[in-house]
């Protein structure tokens, strides 16, 4: 059987759950070294970011900024940005999902900015084991001052807040996720079905920017792999869209004190 049909079968229960407990990574196979080397009780992160200005969780914009630092389970983490390319948005309606259970993705109720986009990822550096981790995913709409984060909904979903003990979000069973406009899922998900292994070979390192049928998508690794990661959308202070965000729980950022 086809390796991304047998991963279909998986998620399909995680794609129907609405909402996601917080987690907290809680044993050692979150990492890649052993557990000694991390101090698992560290769990409320010291973020040092130099722009104090940045709305609430101000890691999701300072972690596209150098000299952005935190300090997590023993270990120190310093960010660094990765431009991929800009993505096409035709129709305004963008999904975030795992590649895998992307034929039965919906796409967010939101209207986004149509035209092309840079999408920027934040890698993580962790310093105990020289380890490398996308952080973050982002579109970037406009260079504005972002004022709110809020989560990014599908339709019929009720807005929670921001710190709430459960979030929105999708599961990930590939390691995988995309961002990739709605009028272009359905090609995306036939060539997919087709050419998985191709697509995401040995030479797959991080993320694809990929083109197809005067379309694109964009592919990243999410974080320590599998799990549920949440979505959101930061505003300006006029209301306007700024960027859709990915966050792959690296950092433990609601742990910290308001």
């Amino acid at each position: 059987m086809h390796k991304r049909t047998i991963a279909i079968f998986i998620m399909v229960v995680v794609l129907f759950s609405c909402t996601s407990k917080n987690k907290v990574p809680g044993n050692t196979n979150d990492f890649i070294v052993p557990t000694s080397e991390f101090d698992l009780t560290d769990t409320i992160p010291k973020i040092t970011i130099k722009d104090t200005s940045l709305a609430f969780p101000q890691l999701f914009e300072g972690s596209f900024v150098k000299g952005t630092k935190v300090a997590q389970f023993g270990t120190e983490i310093t960010f660094e940005k990765i431009a991929v390319g800009n993505l096409k948005v035709s129709s305004g309606k963008i999904i975030a999902t795992d590649p895998v259970t992307l034929n039965y993705a919906i796409a967010f109720s939101e209207n986004f900015p149509v035209g092309e986009f840079p999408v920027e990822l934040a890698m993580a550096n962790i310093n105990a084991n020289k380890d490398r981790r996308i952080a973050f995913a982002r579109i970037k709409f406009s260079d504005k001052p972002i004022r709110k984060w809020e989560f990014a909904l599908l339709p019929g979903r009720t807005p929670i807040p921001i710190k709430s003990k459960e979030i929105y979000g999708y599961g990930v069973d590939a390691g995988l996720g995309l961002f990739v406009d709605q009028v272009a899922r359905n090609s995306l998900n036939d060539i997919l079905d087709k050419n998985w292994d191709n697509i995401f070979s040995e030479k797959f390192k991080d993320y694809l920017n990929y083109d197809f049928q005067n379309h694109n998508a964009v592919f990243f690794s999410t974080g320590y792999g599998d799990g549920f990661y949440a979505t959101y959308i930061g505003r300006d202070s006029d209301g306007k869209i700024c960027q859709l965000l990915t966050d792959f729980d690296i950092v433990l950022w609601r742990n910290v004190a308001r």
